[in-house]
């Protein structure tokens, strides 16, 4: 990799308005000596986000959607206009911390096969925010409803998932960073292909860092690297539809990572229930929780 790579610094806006002035005045900070270009794809947004950009941000090249076409989509339109060779993939709801880059690249280096590198992710308030994730499997599902990842949040046991026993003020290789702020070498997606759109909004990040893992690639926590992440800036909004959709998403992950399983002909047959009972399950699940936050919106 070259010293000073290339950067295509892709963000994903939609209803952004409140967001993306600080985002982009961070990152254009932080890109400063880089030979970069800044894409952002915008989702139809009808909030003063697309023209906002158009008058105080000519320099980068708006990709102007006229329907929302999905976050997954989104993203892919990104890399495709994309001419660099290092793609950041950002959320719209983040202020770059100065030096993000920097550090993110020097962990970059240092790996022989590097896939996703991801930053610390701190509130708005500076609160450390931890969201790095271990593949989900369907023990971790059985904790999660059952609650007992709630009873014990620093179990590696019974919160493995959500990496209850990960120490975020580290860094180290970890299965999945979060999908806001997503560092990846062009030959890793050359190698993986883009995102699974049929995912949508929730659960494509989760997937191609699965795929980038599979296919020999070093995902990673980069604890040095730090971005500031409101959280939900979209999606917030829309609260009980995105429960519905996170649910069915991560059904569809159960799936589809079944069907890719290497097993014998006995242990698929064995296993073959599994993704059938994780989504009954994972959708039961979704209808309080959509009535609850429902009901917080109504009332």
């Amino acid at each position: 990799m070259a010293e000073k790579p290339g950067i295509s610094a892709v963000i994903i806006s939609y209803q952004g308005i409140d967001f993306i002035s600080d985002c982009l005045k961070t990152l254009k900070v932080d890109l400063v000596g880089y030979e970069h270009e800044i894409i952002v794809v915008d989702n139809h947004s009808i909030d003063g986000t697309v023209e906002y950009i158009e008058q105080h941000h000519s320099d980068i090249c708006l990709i102007k959607n006229k329907t929302n076409l999905g976050f997954a989509h989104a993203v892919n339109q990104g890399i495709k206009a994309a001419q660099k060779e290092i793609l950041w993939l950002l959320n719209q709801d983040i202020r770059i911390r100065p030096g993000c880059l920097d550090t993110l690249l020097d962990c970059c280096r240092r790996m022989s096969r590097p896939g996703m590198i991801g930053p610390r992710l701190v509130g708005f308030d500076g609160k450390l925010q931890r969201f790095c994730r271990r593949f989900p499997r369907y023990h971790h599902l059985l904790f999660e409803l059952t609650g007992l990842a709630y009873l014990f949040p620093r179990s590696g046991i019974f919160n493995g998932w959500k990496m209850g026993d990960f120490d975020h003020t580290h860094s180290a290789e970890i299965e999945q960073p979060m999908g806001a702020a997503m560092l990846v070498p062009r030959p890793a997606i050359d190698d993986v292909g883009l995102l699974d759109e049929s995912f949508g909004i929730f659960f494509n990040d989760v997937d191609f860092c699965y795929r980038l893992w599979q296919a020999g690639h070093t995902n990673y926590y980069c604890a040095e690297a730090v971005i500031e992440h409101y959280g939900g800036g979209s999606v917030s909004r829309q609260k009980p539809k995105m429960v519905w959709l996170s649910h069915y998403s991560m059904m569809k992950y159960y799936f589809k990572q079944e069907k890719l399983r290497d097993t014998s002909a006995p242990v698929k047959i064995l296993r073959l229930p599994l993704p059938y009972l994780a989504g009954f399950f994972l959708l039961f699940a979704a209808l309080p929780r959509s009535l609850y936050y429902l009901i917080r919106k109504i009332i």
